[in-house]
């Protein structure tokens, strides 16, 4: 059995080997060989948890060394169950007990009237593991064990134990393995070992895709090391043990530690301080206040009669409301902003608290809560930062509150090609050449100026993710004070897993922030300027495939992400968060536009699972995101092997959905199944797909991935939305467990042994006219010069404006239908110039915009994908149209 072998990572590594303990030795006279080889493998591991601790180890070794085979077995099975699921996780407070003497006898069951007296309300309190990292970790452990359980009492709000490693690189294998890890205690003097004597050589490469080289770590490793954790584990306390008296502190150590505490009997003061550090982020200002303010009885004389249920609990004839929903949600529902509450529109108490509180979580400067969906979070950044007639770089796949916030702002809009997937009907993202093209272009007309933004979707519907460092690194060269804003859309959990550092907004604006404070940096670009003189004008065509440096004194970070919050993180529907990194950050404008925008009668409910989902990203969010990850990897792996899925499914990788020269060079193949590898595969690709995002093939069945999702929903209740004519999209979430990848999987094969027989095959003709035939995506924009203020052979930027207001009068437009004679007119170049919005489903975007020509293309894809939903196309009307005299009349 190999260290690595093939599991996702140590964790799952650790479960393997104790379930090879806890079977392997049942019935048997003597433990077995390969069950003594596992538990060795396991002592290497087990040192990075606290939890059973070294002394169920031992005991074991003991067993096995007096060959008692059946108490080595009931002791690892108990182990085993406890760990599986995840019952020391909550704990009551026994003082006495260890866990040893709780694991090492008979399981007998209690009974009931036991087991609810143990688990009454408060008894079981969350555990959480603390990390110290020691140069002595053998001499020390057991004072501090000692010391600090003097201190625990059970008025504590949380149960904890500590583990001890010695040096930096068994620490990051901690923190990456170990979830449970919640705070750091370091005592100076421990070193940077080695990462490949310990076993935690993969994780070299997955620091470097972090912007963490462990070799830079070893020139000052209690500095470096906590640096290199606040990347890859944002979220952890970090406390330090000081040899040093206060006044000989440096000043970056007491900003880089939560708490300094000094040599003298620390233990009182460090245990109150990792409780006051989990309660610091266990906290929800808002979702506490509401708690507390539906416990308060009321006389409302305001709006809102069901609030507090007053309106139903006496109904005769809406009562089961009630019996849905429960009481808790209308003593909760007011339109109050006293009593503990607060305005959302003004907010200075538990909603500025919460909104505080998210920031430091996501690594912004300043978040803001919106009830109105991602949609309104995409108009707040554009009313905010855009004037008429400034001009704004768009992907053309952007979700459509994106056109439309810009059309009600007035500026002008290019939309930025993205590479199509014709073979799959999908859309895939903007390339970084096409956006520097377009730029270089417009600095060419000395137009530059008159850019203010760049909006780009990262992720995609479908999984693509940009290299966000690399994306604006190259822009910020070209344009300094740019403002990006990134359409995170799908992309909130992402903030809780080291894997995309340097892919998403925040990490990436707080990242280039120090690189371009620092004087390494200053050096970089200067000897880059030497190597390319070309950079005064950017005018070579050397530019577009060469990567270039910003100069750190022109840039001006200016940095917005919108997060559908509900989409990947729990909270209600319609729940989103603003994160805001603007380093010219108008306060004014912003709250102007913020409150033009939000409701003065937001949904306090959701509102208060948006401060919920923040607590429990901060606490559990790197454990859950790395959990569907390694789920998300079983299903590519089973549907990809199993040989009875083999003719109906394939599962799409980055060679299908990503173009060559944008993948990463790795060596590794594709579909690696470790966690350090999926870092060490990205490189600094472009793009790559994430792992949750699964792009089923399903043409070989002979259906379309739209009669697919309707069999999944009404014969196996299998929810999917994400279809095209060939796929269907699986989106494994942080709410994904075992037990529903494992139901997928079982449909899946249910379908295919249904289509092995030869009478449930769908007939080939079927095949052909319905999946096979490719149909050209719609690309390259054009639009009537009577609405393009700006224009060249590289790109055109459209008034929407102009043209959405002159469609109101009714004397200006007019109604073809989509058919072949309309198909013929344009192919004979007849002009026909779009009066609206046109968005199908799918893919969900506006393939048209008022004062976009309706080019063949565009007219032969809405006819031959027989889509169902076409929003801004009425059927028994046809298209919207500008008519010729109007149009002659600009």
């Amino acid at each position: 059995m190999s260290y690595h072998g093939n599991f996702f990572d140590i964790e799952s590594q650790r479960l393997t080997l104790w379930s090879i303990l806890s079977s392997g030795s049942s019935g048997a006279v003597e433990v077995t060989k390969p069950t003594i080889d596992a538990m060795q493998e396991l002592m290497q591991i087990e040192r990075f948890w606290a939890y059973p601790g070294f002394e169920v180890m031992g005991q074991l070794q003991n067993y096995v060394n007096a060959h008692q085979p059946s108490l080595f077995h009931q002791l690892a099975k108990n182990t085993y169950d406890v760990l599986i699921n995840d019952r020391h996780r909550k704990q009551a407070f026994k003082p006495f007990k260890t866990n040893l003497m709780q694991l090492d006898r008979p399981n007998v069951p209690h009974s009931n009237e036991l087991v609810a007296k143990d688990r009454r309300k408060g008894s079981n309190k969350t555990y959480f593991e603390v990390l110290i990292v020691h140069p002595s970790p053998m001499d020390y452990e057991l004072l501090y064990r000692n010391s600090l359980a003097t201190f625990k009492t059970e008025r504590d709000e949380f149960v904890y134990d500590i583990l001890f490693v010695g040096n930096t690189a068994d620490a990051i294998t901690a923190c990456l393995a170990n979830p449970s890890i919640q705070a750091c205690v370091h005592v100076p003097g421990y070193v940077c070992d080695n990462p490949k004597k310990n076993g935690s050589a993969g994780n070299d490469s997955f620091l470097h895709t972090s912007g963490i080289i462990l070799d830079d770590i070893a020139e000052d490793p209690l500095f470096g090391l906590t640096r290199a954790l606040k990347v890859i584990r944002p979220e952890l306390n970090h406390y330090l043990i000081s040899e040093l008296p206060p006044a000989e502190l440096f000043p970056e150590t007491r900003t880089l530690f939560d708490r300094v505490f000094f040599h003298i009997d620390p233990f009182q003061d460090i245990h109150l301080a990792l409780l006051s550090g989990i309660r610091e982020r266990y906290i929800t200002p808002f979702f506490d206040a509401l708690r507390a303010y539906s416990r308060k009885p009321k006389g409302v004389f305001h709006a809102l009669p069901l609030s507090r249920g007053t309106s139903i609990k006496d109904s005769h004839w809406i009562t089961d409301m009630l019996d849905f929903y429960g009481p808790n949600i209308f003593l909760a529902e007011t339109s109050s902003t006293q009593g503990g509450m607060d305005s959302l529109l003004d907010p200075r108490g538990a909603i500025k608290q919460a909104h505080d509180k998210a920031a430091l979580a996501f690594g912004s400067m300043e978040t803001f809560f919106v009830t109105n969906g991602t949609s309104t979070s995409n108009k707040i950044v554009m009313q905010s930062n855009l004037q008429p007639g400034d001009i704004v770089l768009i992907s053309a796949d952007c979700h459509k509150s994106i056109p439309y916030s810009i059309m009600l702002s007035g500026a002008f809009p290019i939309f930025l090609e993205t590479y199509p997937l014709r073979e799959y009907d999908l859309y895939g993202a903007v390339s970084l050449s096409r956006i520097k093209q377009v730029l270089l272009d417009l600095k060419k007309q000395g137009n530059l100026h008159r850019v203010k933004q760049i909006t780009l979707t990262n992720s995609t519907f479908d999984g693509l993710i940009y290299n966000t460092q690399r994306f604006m690194m190259n822009i910020l060269a070209i344009k300094p004070d740019i403002i990006f804003h990134w359409d995170e859309a799908w992309f909130a959990f992402s903030y809780f897993c080291p894997l995309y550092v340097g892919r998403t907004a925040m990490s990436v604006a707080a990242q280039l922030t120090q690189t371009f404070q620092s004087k390494s940096y200053d050096e970089r670009y200067e000897a880059w300027c030497k190597e390319f003189p070309e950079r005064e004008d950017l005018s070579d065509k050397s530019c577009l495939t060469s990567e270039l440096m910003p100069d750190p004194k022109k840039v001006k970070l200016r940095v917005y992400s919108t997060h559908s919050t509900h989409k990947t993180l729990t909270t209600f529907r319609q729940g989103s968060m603003l994160h805001v990194y603007d380093t010219l950050f108008n306060r004014d404008l912003f709250l102007e536009a913020y409150r033009m925008h939000t409701s003065t009668s937001p949904n306090y409910q959701i509102i208060a699972s948006l401060d919920v989902a923040r607590r429990q990203g901060s606490l559990e969010g790197y454990e859950r995101v790395k959990r569907s990850i390694r789920l998300a990897l079983i299903l590519r792996d089973k549907i990809s092997s199993l040989a009875i899925l083999a003719p109906f499914f394939r599962v799409l990788n980055d060679d299908d959905l990503i173009p060559k020269a944008s993948q990463s060079n790795s060596e590794l193949a594709p579909e690696c199944y470790q966690y350090a590898d999926i870092g060490r595969l990205w490189g600094n690709a472009e793009f790559v797909v994430d792992p949750t995002r699964i792009t089923l093939d399903v043409s070989g069945t002979g259906m379309d991935g739209s009669n697919f999702r309707e069999m999944l929903i009404n014969k196996y209740d299998i929810q999917v939305n994400k279809t095209s004519r060939k796929t269907v999209l699986f989106i494994v979430n942080i709410g994904a467990d075992e037990a529903t990848i494992n139901y997928l999987i079982d449909v899946l094969c249910e379908i295919a042994g249904r289509l092995t027989t030869s009478k449930n095959r769908v007939p080939m003709t079927v095949l052909e006219d319905s999946v096979e035939q490719i149909i050209d995506l719609p690309q390259n924009r054009q639009f009537h010069p009577s609405f393009t203020p700006y224009s060249s052979e590289v790109f055109s930027c459209i008034d929407m404006r102009s043209a959405y207001y002159g469609a109101f009068n009714d004397k200006n437009i007019r109604f073809v239908p989509l058919n072949n004679e309309t198909i013929k007119d344009v192919m004979n170049e007849k002009k026909l110039v779009s009066a609206s919005f046109i968005t199908p489903y799918p893919p969900g975007f506006p393939v048209v915009v008022p004062g976009q020509l309706i080019t063949h293309d565009i007219l032969l894809y809405l006819q031959k994908m027989k889509i169902k939903e076409i929003h801004g196309y009425q059927s028994d009307l046809g298209l919207k149209i500008f008519t010729e005299d109007y149009l002659s009349s600009l």
